[in-house]
């Protein structure tokens, strides 16, 4: 993923700390001692770009001795679907509500707000931050992100399970609204450098750890590597180091979501099939399982659910051929400079690597016209676009490989495998939907819950826009933006970004769909069958 660029920043320029204790972080032993839940807690981990490929390689090799034991003891599955677009913001929030981008309201990592007619990055490039703004980015990043971008018409993992009762924790997520209040610490020099406090009060569950910016007063004795060559405790590291003093304390909370982000890094610079890279995960697997004394009891304690966010697509080796670049491909239009008002020009990009919305600011009804603009590059898997952009409506789809087009919505005779149903016309094709006419089913083939996905994205925000999709291969790009040439990409549609593994230990419920949408759901199910949750008494 491409993670919050506050954190290069930091690691630059600052080397200050501010040791001041954080009162919202005192909640959590309280929650503990308060709950009278004694079934298995549930510890959910997200090892970011985990694909099944890589899982199968490993097991193999039999070079991932605690991931083959989760696997060996539990179930696993090599298709695990992500939301659209596969960054990771919009997959958290997805993870944690339970809700597609139509409802929690993350669009993706870079995109318009036309009610400040501006466009907004939570950090694909410290270049792009500056261009933007770095204080306003800072704090879309570390405080409109979590408490006003993220919906408050939906309800968080978090929210939901201190409404029963239970304690629940986040390490190093991007996402992680919850009940409670907590600061992120500024560190002096940056304060004072941007005109910004020197803490940002923000809402989270009972303990919430982001690096150094918020370290739990539970843990306040302990040794962290949050250090300023330890990315200030934003890596794999940490997070580990993190988990394994709250099981040893006895502060571990019912739920824990931890987020290890560092193959994803190694992933985007050598390839998504890094073997190498992704085995070095498995120390800090190792770690957390040791420090229950033994594997067995960890799983006699805990259930163990373990993800990848989203794939990675293998770029190809040539930057000039790997890079679509829009303002080449729009330049009979015009753009705003970044940091400028979207205003300025009659369109504008949102690019999230594989995938790109192209905007329309002043609904001047040239949608049709972006879309067919952009079937002049071959590389262009095809473009969609609402006409009126509300529930119910029709989304078009077109291809530079067909002269036709296709067309969708919700609600129709069309059922999916995932119970959804649809109304389809057209050329099927072309975003490889496969429909029997006697069954009344379709099915999906290079791109899974397609349908959903798109529909959902367009419904995200206010603007105006196309979706525009890469081929395998090719990646997006403008000015700012970071490529990676021969290496690893995500952010779009197709499966190679899209599919991920999923292993689950510690219980025999499995899953009901294979999606990240539905895991909110499926967490509830199992605290439901470990301790009666519906019969205790909420807070």
């Amino acid at each position: 993923m491409k993670k919050l660029l506050f954190i290069l920043l930091i690691c630059i320029v600052s080397a200050c700390q501010n040791d001041e204790q954080d009162p919202g972080q005192k909640g959590l032993a309280a929650s503990i001692e308060n709950s009278d839940y004694d079934g298995k807690k549930v510890v959910m981990i997200i090892v970011d770009t985990m694909m099944g490929s890589l899982v199968d390689s490993a097991l193999q090799e039999e070079s991932m001795p605690a991931l083959q034991f989760l696997v060996e003891n539990g179930q696993y599955y090599k298709e695990l679907v992500s939301p659209f677009p596969t960054m990771s913001v919009t997959i958290e929030s997805t993870l944690l509500t339970g809700e597609m981008a139509d409802k929690h309201k993350v669009p993706g990592l870079y995109w318009y707000d036309q009610s400040e007619d501006r466009l907004v990055n939570y950090g694909s490039s410290f270049q792009t931050w500056l261009a933007l703004g770095v204080k306003t980015s800072m704090h879309d990043a570390l405080y409109k992100l979590n408490n006003q971008h993220l919906s408050q018409n939906v309800t968080t993992l978090f929210e939901d399970l201190e409404e029963k009762g239970l304690s629940s924790g986040a390490i190093n997520t991007v996402i992680y609204r919850g009940k409670d209040k907590h600061k992120l610490k500024i560190p002096g020099f940056i304060n004072e450098a941007l005109g910004i406090p020197n803490a940002i009060e923000t809402k989270g569950p009972d303990l919430l750890a982001f690096g150094k910016l918020a370290v739990p007063d539970v843990l306040e004795e302990t040794d962290f590597s949050d250090g300023v060559f330890s990315r200030y405790g934003l890596n794999d590291k940490f997070s580990a180091e993190v988990m394994e003093a709250l099981i040893k304390e006895g502060k571990q909370p019912d739920f824990t979501l931890i987020f290890l982000p560092d193959f994803d890094k190694k992933a985007h610079r050598h390839s998504p099939h890094y073997l190498k890279g992704f085995e070095e995960t498995d120390q800090y697997l190792q770690g957390i399982l040791n420090a229950y004394g033994s594997w067995e009891d960890a799983l006699e304690e805990n259930i163990f659910i373990v993800l990848g966010d989203h794939g990675s697509d293998k770029l190809t080796e040539d930057e000039e051929e790997l890079t679509i670049n829009l303002q080449n491909l729009y330049s009979e239009f015009t753009s705003a400079q970044l940091g400028d008002p979207v205003h300025k020009g009659n369109i504008a990009f949102g690019i999230n690597q594989r995938m790109a919305f192209i905007y329309d600011p002043y609904d001047t009804e040239i949608l049709p016209c972006l879309g067919q603009q952009a079937m002049q590059d071959k590389r262009v898997a095809f473009a969609a676009w609402m006409d009126k952009e509300e529930a119910g409506n029709w989304v078009t789809v077109i291809s530079p490989d067909s002269d036709t087009m296709f067309r969708f919505k919700p609600e129709g005779e069309w059922l999916d495998k995932y119970g959804q149903s649809w109304s389809i016309d057209g050329d099927t094709g072309i975003l490889s939907v496969e429909a029997d006419e006697i069954t009344a089913q379709i099915s999906y083939q290079d791109y899974p819950d397609v349908l959903n996905q798109l529909y959902t994205s367009f419904l995200s925000h206010e603007a105006k826009k196309v979706v525009l999709a890469a081929e395998p291969g090719y990646s997006f790009w403008g000015d700012t933006l970071p490529t990676y040439p021969d290496g690893g990409e995500h952010g779009g549609i197709h499966k190679n970004d899209t599919l991920t593994a999923l292993v689950i230990a510690g219980t025999d419920k499995e899953p009901e769909k294979l999606r990240i949408l539905d895991l909110k759901d499926y967490v509830m199910e199992l605290f439901t069958e470990e301790a009666g949750l519906d019969g205790q008494a909420e807070r």
